[in-house]
């Protein structure tokens, strides 16, 4: 067996690197910028693509205790809710660094064992890496809207910050 026909040890990898990237894209001056993008203009084109299914197939499976920092508690003011968000856009970046090094690692297996072995690694780039980035910010946008009613329901109590 070649080294390159383990895709999920080349998938492990690619989150390892986006973990390790995360603080130092942070340093960048166009992070903030990058982190409020959003692939799709409106909500219903993730829901087209099926990034609902792909919220419960998470919440089914061991996969979603990753990430357990992003989970809702009975705290819901505005400072929690900001904390959420931030650590869904370090998620959703993350995964975005390592669709990157998978995408590299793709076009090696695929040149070097064949196209077989180059459509595993687009089967595991995608559901490994860009479905839970395009998850991230479907509910980013969903809670972006919370924080907006929040902030103008009571502008005085929680400022605009």
């Amino acid at each position: 067996m070649h080294l390159l026909d383990n895709a999920i040890l080349f998938m492990f990898l690619s989150f390892v690197m986006g973990v390790i990237a995360d603080p130092i894209l942070r340093r960048m001056t166009n992070y903030e910028w990058w982190s409020t993008r959003y692939l799709f203009k409106d909500s219903k084109t993730y829901e087209k693509i099926g990034i609902l299914w792909f919220q419960r197939f998470l919440k089914v499976t061991p996969l979603g205790s990753f990430n357990g920092n992003i989970h809702f508690t009975q705290k819901r003011d505005l400072a929690t809710l900001r904390a959420i968000r931030e650590q869904m856009a370090t998620a959703e970046m993350s995964h975005w660094v390592g669709f990157i090094v998978m995408l590299g690692l793709t076009v090696l297996a695929w040149f070097y064992r064949g196209a077989v072995v180059g459509l595993v690694y687009v089967a595991f780039n995608v559901l490994g890496n860009v479905y839970p980035s395009l998850l991230q910010q479907y509910n980013k946008r969903r809670l972006n809207r919370v924080i907006s009613a929040l902030e103008k329901r009571s502008p005085q109590i929680f400022g605009t910050n």
